[in-house]
């Protein structure tokens, strides 16, 4: 917290405003903290760090219940004065869970011995050692809400990071690692206060708003989730309203005399309308799928779709997912095959050279979730075309169309509100790609009996880790099952 507001030194409190304080403490305890500055009557025993020599050999760094993990070059609060196997008090004014440290003399010599050499805890000891962290944050409060879970979660895996963060073998982090440890420390304390109807927290019931069915009348935290640019507001340079309207209207004359194979030629006129875009995807009541196809036709093109998904969100889709299949894709088959699973071991005996890996991992995922394969997919004949799909089998919510066996698709299509608006097309991970980007494009809801598996598509391969909201209705925050396989994953990446 210090690094971040810039506090370098014990007079630099005192420039400190409650306002900074914000986005880490409650208003009351960011008051009492600051009268306490102003008073006199909190003092931080502080002291810097230096860099280590970059010239001398690295080693681990031990981790015994005396010493803290600490990054060079940040002041840091120093370690308490009071024995090592004890946990240190909380400065006057500050939260618990601020600046809780672990009585590592109650965690097992085989823990300690794995992070001292940076290695991940085996399943059952990282178990008992959320029951051992559990226990000693419940000395403080009987039923530590999810905010001071994460605070506390979110500083071991500061200090380890190798031995208990959401890092795979290949440097990659899902959210800010802490999710996975984060879910387990939460499902102990529930489970904790099973019992204990003194411990409750009761949530504050919201008034109801409208009545039972009405549409929403205004976008919300859904609507804008994982993205970085929803409602832009500045134009490009050099344009008006006026001069991207009249873009606009070329982009439909191209249309019209090239159809869908215009797409290329459309693409830097669609980034630079962009805007506008926006502004008419975002309006309430929502324009229906038909009519957005006919105002906005490249829209539903690969290459202006994809180009929309990466101003949007900040991600290259077809890339990342091509990244994701190739390092990780095999780490999910190779775990997939030590699950006792018939369904999923039928679909591993299907699976030869000639596979496509792409669509065998998303069969794979949507078993291991247990989600239907008809929530998000759909299968047809291999030479099926746009007329030739029933439209009656089609949901509402986006749907991905395979053409020919699923294991061995010639190619896709994607209908949204029961209508095909996109394909066919070769190439499967393209049209995930597509059926994935649809929803942040087109301010979609993740479908409840598919939600699982786009929520791992979003934050394994995709990297779209938002800390708080959902793309599913009546969630705020991570898919609890997409944690736990996410963290098996890691595990058995590291051990393989």
């Amino acid at each position: 917290m210090l690094d971040e507001l810039g506090v370098e030194s014990i007079e630099d409190l005192t420039l400190v405003e409650e306002r900074d304080l914000v986005k880490y403490l409650k208003p009351i305890q960011s008051r009492k903290l600051m009268k306490g500055i102003k008073d006199g009557l909190v003092t931080l025993n502080m002291e810097l760090v230096s860099a280590p020599d970059p010239s001398a050999p690295s080693s681990p760094t031990p981790c015994s219940p005396n010493t803290t993990f600490q990054p060079p070059n940040q002041l840091l609060p120093s370690p308490p004065s009071t024995a090592p196997s004890t946990s240190s008090a909380s400065q006057p004014g500050v939260p618990w869970h601020v600046d809780f440290r672990l009585n590592w003399d109650q965690v097992s010599s085989a823990i300690r011995l794995r992070v001292e050499k940076e290695e991940r805890p085996l399943p059952d000891e990282r178990k008992a050692f959320v029951v051992v962290l559990v226990d000693q944050m419940m000395q403080h409060d009987r039923n530590p809400t999810r905010a001071m879970c994460h605070s506390v979660v979110r500083n071991i895996i500061r200090s380890h990071p190798k031995s208990f963060g959401d890092i795979g073998k290949h440097g990659d982090t899902a959210g800010d690692g802490c999710h996975s440890l984060l879910q387990q420390v939460k499902t102990r304390v529930e489970y904790k206060n099973r019992n204990n109807t003194l411990a409750q927290r009761r949530r504050e019931r919201r008034p109801r708003t409208g009545m039972a069915g009405e549409a929403r009348l205004a976008r919300g935290p859904v609507d804008q989730y994982g993205c970085v640019r929803w409602g832009p507001a500045d134009l490009p340079e050099g344009e008006t309203e006026a001069t991207l309207e009249n873009i606009k209207r070329d982009l439909l004359n191209i249309y019209s005399e090239e159809g869908m194979s215009g797409a290329e030629r459309a693409e830097p006129m669609m980034e630079k309308t962009y805007v506008i875009l926006r502004k008419y995807l975002n309006k309430e009541p929502a324009a229906a799928m038909s009519e957005i196809k006919q105002e906005w036709p490249f829209l539903f093109s690969q290459k202006c779709l994809f180009s929309h998904f990466g101003l949007l969100t900040d991600v290259n889709v077809l890339q990342k997912l091509q990244e994701a299949i190739s390092r990780r894709g095999q780490t999910i088959l190779d775990y997939c095959a030590t699950l006792d699973n018939p369904k999923i071991r039928d679909v591993l005996a299907c699976y030869d050279p000639d596979s496509d890996k792409a669509a065998c991992i998303l069969l794979l995922l949507m078993l291991y979730f247990k989600e239907p394969k008809e929530s998000l997919m759909l299968e047809v004949d291999p030479c099926a075309t746009t007329v030739d799909v029933n439209t009656a089998e089609l949901p509402g919510t986006p749907c991905l169309i395979i053409q020919g066996d699923m294991m061995k698709p010639s190619g896709w299509l994607i209908s949204i509100e029961g209508h095909v608006v996109m394909g066919p097309h070769p190439f499967f991970l393209h049209g995930v790609a597509a059926f994935f980007s649809s929803y942040y494009v087109f301010n979609l809801e993740y479908p409840a009996a598919g939600s699982s598996t786009l929520e791992f598509i979003q934050r394994c391969f995709l990297g779209i880790n938002p800390e708080r909201g959902s793309k599913t209705k009546k969630r705020t925050t991570m898919n609890p099952h997409v944690s736990t396989l996410l963290r098996k994953l890691i595990d058995f990446e590291w051990a393989s």
